[in-house]
């Protein structure tokens, strides 16, 4: 999936973006099948999980005939934001989703702060994850210095 150089807004950019990538790889690598993808503000076209007091709903779901197959919890982490906050809420959502679909992915959007020195814990944290079905997907735009200024313009304009 190609990323642009800065998205505005992670519900009304991102995540029709995400949902128009996957629809169009479903439908190449399986002509046949009635996969139905849905993404909706407040889970309001999706069923949600109710747990501890609250309710909780992917960002996009996958279905076949109505039974549940995978969630994806999209995050944007923007220029000069750090990358703690939105790791956490994906992957804690992610581990949430696992309780009702089979294979969950956070797909992370990073143009943030990262400091390469601190992947320390990666591969734990893949092994962690792994038996839960749930995958953290991470994709970063090239650091050029004219998209870096580009990503910071978008971010300034919202």
């Amino acid at each position: 999936m190609p990323l642009a150089d800065g998205y505005r807004d992670e519900q009304r950019d991102l995540q029709p973006v995400v949902e128009a990538a996957l629809q169009a790889a479903l439908r190449q690598s399986f002509p046949s099948a009635a996969f139905r993808t849905a993404i909706s503000v407040g889970g309001t076209s999706k069923t949600n999980l109710r747990l501890r007091g609250t309710s909780f709903w992917p960002d996009v779901e996958i279905t076949e005939d109505g039974t549940p197959l995978a969630a994806i919890e999209v995050k944007l982490i923007r220029a000069r934001q750090s990358a703690s906050k939105a790791l956490a809420e994906a992957l804690g959502q992610s581990v949430i989703y696992s309780i009702r679909y089979p294979r969950v992915f956070a797909f992370v959007v990073h143009y943030g702060r990262s400091n390469d020195r601190y992947h320390d814990e990666d591969p734990a944290l893949d092994r962690r994850l792994l038996p839960l079905n749930v995958e953290l997907i991470v994709r970063r735009l090239h650091n050029d210095a004219a998209s870096a200024a580009r990503r910071e313009a978008v971010d300034h304009a919202v």
